[in-house]
């Protein structure tokens, strides 16, 4: 996903000259617990610049920590904002050094398998299954954080794509819910083409991989999987290729889509910001849009008939339950070299008990990882993220996680590439077919051939 917290002006450098308390081995236990001292400072590493509601959050926990934990009254906390961009850097040379490392350090959900894999992380299988919190995490998104039965981090916040729409517009097109099934979709898009003349139903970007796999899942297929570490690339089977199609007739068959958006991303040409299908959604040009909860932020100031916007999941094939999200976010582990698990986990529990994770993820448009807060309360009620809090309980990763899937996807542009190909008219199943063999090549190899 588009990370909401983007890579900017925190400095790396001087963010590894504070972090210096972490070195050791790992207990390897299944447990936080390395030893029962109070240190003197533990080092947590925040992704992203240090804006100032997230200096404030930070600042409560900490405040939070000290109270709760009075053995740790005099433990100073030191919070490191490491680029975006240098993390995968950062947290390689601190696993080959020993030094300059943190106790506590977020990540990319994507990254936490393979930080796992490394030995970066520490297994807190023993803790995790006794905290009461457990029960109510998002079982998709934890199982990201699981590897041979072991847990190597817990799912902090997340944010899932759903479909906007205005309920103003629904009502005069009379539709009466939303839909469930691909063939409600289309039927609700042409409808609101219909009644309000000159709009497009639904935009259908070809450069919009995470909205992609979704429609591909709803038909229960998968994109890859892996089996003893070897990925076999999975978009030949009938059912991927039932939701590769469908993505693509909405262009090609049902028209519900214009053509301007092949080789676009849903912000328009690849690397703009506006232009695409935000904008004209926004702007009343297109009536169902594919995006996250935090795509407000990105529209135009201008946009129109704010107070009708709604959302739903996407649907699945054949319904009723929604199809699979992607969820994207981050998780939090705690350092396999840390000499002072005990007091790590007190910690990241406290940064992801259900009242500061939830007030954290508010503040980004994000949800947090609890299922009871995303079924009932403040979300359930919300004409907007009704819908998105609904799709962020049925959510997939894999392989969007594997090791190799930036290059199969930022670098290569393997599914991007194989849809604009099919948007333009390009025989199917030879470039489908084509796509399957470089996919399964990157994810085992890191090249096409």
């Amino acid at each position: 996903m588009r990370h909401k917290i983007t890579a900017a002006a925190a400095c790396a450098a001087a963010a590894l000259a504070i972090a210096g308390c972490s070195s050791g081995s790992s207990s390897g236990t299944g447990s936080s617990s390395s030893s029962s001292a109070a240190p003197s400072q533990l080092t947590v590493w925040r992704m992203g610049p240090s804006a100032a509601s997230q200096v404030t959050w930070m600042n409560g926990v900490v405040a939070e920590f000290h109270k709760d934990y009075p053995q740790y009254k005099n433990t100073k906390v030191n919070v490191v904002w490491v680029p975006w961009a240098n993390r995968t850097t950062d947290w390689t040379n601190a696993l080959a050094s020993g030094k300059n490392a943190p106790d506590i350090t977020e990540l990319g959900n994507t990254d936490t398998p393979t930080e796992a894999s490394l030995g970066a992380l520490a297994n807190i299988s023993t803790d995790l299954s006794a905290w009461s919190t457990k029960p109510d995490l998002v079982s998709g998104m934890l199982a990201n954080d699981t590897q041979n039965g072991n847990v190597y981090g817990v799912p902090w916040f997340g944010g899932v794509r759903g479909i906007w729409y205005r309920k103003d517009q629904f009502a005069a097109a009379g539709i009466t819910s939303t839909p469930t099934t691909w063939t409600e979709l289309v039927s609700d898009a042409q409808k609101l083409m219909q009644k309000y003349p000159g709009t497009y139903g639904i935009g259908a970007p070809s450069n919009y991989t995470n909205a992609i796999v979704s429609f591909i899942w709803g038909a229960g297929g998968q994109v890859a999987t892996e089996t003893d570490g070897k990925w076999t690339a999975d978009l030949t089977s009938p059912a991927s290729e039932a939701g590769i199609k469908f993505y693509s007739d909405l262009l090609l068959s049902d028209k519900v889509s214009p053509s301007k958006y092949v080789g676009q991303t849903e912000l328009g040409n690849p690397g703009a910001t506006s232009g695409g299908s935000n904008e004209d959604f926004a702007l009343g040009k297109l009536d169902l849009y594919i995006d996250g909860p935090w795509a407000s932020a990105e529209f135009p100031a201008n946009a129109v008939d704010k107070s009708n916007w709604a959302s739903f999941p996407i649907p699945s094939q054949n319904g009723p339950t929604p199809a699979p999200a992607f969820a994207g976010g981050s998780d939090l582990a705690i350092w396999s070299g840390s000499k002072y698990k005990s007091a790590d986990w007190a910690l990241l529990q406290l940064m992801d008990s259900e009242s500061n994770a939830t007030s954290f993820a508010n503040l980004q448009g994000f949800f947090p990882p609890f299922t009871s807060k995303l079924t009932g309360g403040a979300y359930s009620s919300s004409q907007l993220m009704s819908g998105f809090a609904k799709a962020a309980t049925i959510t997939q990763i894999s392989p969007l996680n594997a090791k190799n899937w930036s290059t199969a996807d930022a670098t290569d542009a393997i599914i991007p590439t194989m849809m604009k190909a099919l948007d333009r008219g390009a025989n199917f199943s030879a470039t489908v077919a084509q796509a399957n063999t470089q996919l399964q090549n990157v994810l085992n190899t890191g090249q096409e051939s």
